[in-house]
């Protein structure tokens, strides 16, 4: 097989969420010789590991002194997730002098890994400014259109998708962000989502907590909750602290008007592993502004 054929297999992996097959196929790979390729498929290891959360394997092992800019993102992204402290201003000015440094701007990982950071910031703005250099850089357009769904800009999502597919063509990773616009259009394209979330789940290197995540929410807007349920089942016993699951469950438990118990258990899980997740950080706003709002229709006891 030669380079670009495992390094495609690779991309689409990644893409769909498969991070061991990944990590087992880059530490079992023999078939990459040139400097480009080999780094490509380190970033992609690495990469894995951060979204498996073994952020001090991926800080140890890319050490103090590597020369390689990609590999120096994805350490310091790893560093700032697995920083409990949360010094988030601090990350924002490494990734910013990072960004700055040689040729980095224009730099596929750097840039999709440091407006990874910035996204976990919450500087979206700061994140797409990051991505402005992304003309047929795919990993680029996919995470600007994310972020224009967490902005409610559809129509700059929309916009997006749709120059992607002047060039891409049938890649997977295109195909996903359709289905994501498709599930914030609505109407009858939450068919079309869930048909894209089923056809990736027709392979065996698929069946993931990624693409059952998606085909879970493609039902639940759909109306099909125990096919939703039996979906987020299964991705919880391929990975019980997942936090796109365990969102997922707080919805489908509540749409299926489940004890309000359950749907506690689940929020106190997610709090518990990632505590300043933007979902947490939305849910306490609004339940504050409702005991703010409830405060004012108070029965006062006229005794």
């Amino acid at each position: 097989m030669d380079e670009e054929s495992i390094l495609f297999g690779l991309r689409n992996l990644f893409t769909v969420g498969n991070y061991q097959t990944v990590i087992n196929e880059v530490s079992s790979n023999t078939g990459l010789f040139s400097t480009e390729s080999k780094l490509e498929a380190q970033t992609y290891l690495y990469r894995s590991y951060v979204a498996q959360g073994k952020y001090n394997l991926v800080i140890n092992d890319i050490g103090t002194e590597n020369p390689e800019a990609s590999l120096r993102a994805i350490q310091l992204l790893a560093s700032h997730l697995a920083d409990k402290q949360k010094n988030t201003e601090e990350y924002v000015v490494k990734a910013n002098e990072l960004l700055e440094e040689g040729a980095n701007r224009i730099n596929t990982v750097v840039q999709v890994v440091l407006a990874t950071i910035m996204v976990h910031a919450g500087h979206l703005e700061d994140a797409l400014r990051m991505l402005h250099s992304r003309q047929k850089k795919l990993e680029c357009s996919a995470l600007a259109v994310q972020i224009y769904l967490l902005m409610d800009r559809l129509d700059l999502a929309r916009n997006e998708v749709a120059t992607v597919k002047t060039w891409a063509e049938d890649a997977l990773l295109l195909q996903m962000m359709e289905a994501w616009v498709d599930l914030r259009v609505g109407g009858e394209k939450y068919q079309e989502a869930f048909y894209i979330f089923e056809e990736f789940a027709q392979s065996n290197t698929a069946q993931t907590v990624k693409v059952l995540n998606g085909q879970a929410a493609a039902n639940l807007t759909l109306g099909r909750y125990p096919e939703a349920e039996s979906l987020l089942l299964e991705a919880q016993t391929k990975d019980n602290d997942n936090p796109d699951t365990l969102i997922n469950m707080i919805a489908c438990a509540t749409l299926t008007a489940k004890p309000q118990e359950v749907v506690n258990r689940y929020v106190s899980q997610l709090r518990e592993i990632e505590p300043q997740h933007p979902y947490l950080q939305d849910l306490d706003l609004k339940s504050s502004l409702f005991d703010r709002s409830a405060s004012r229709f108070a029965l006062v006891d006229s005794a």
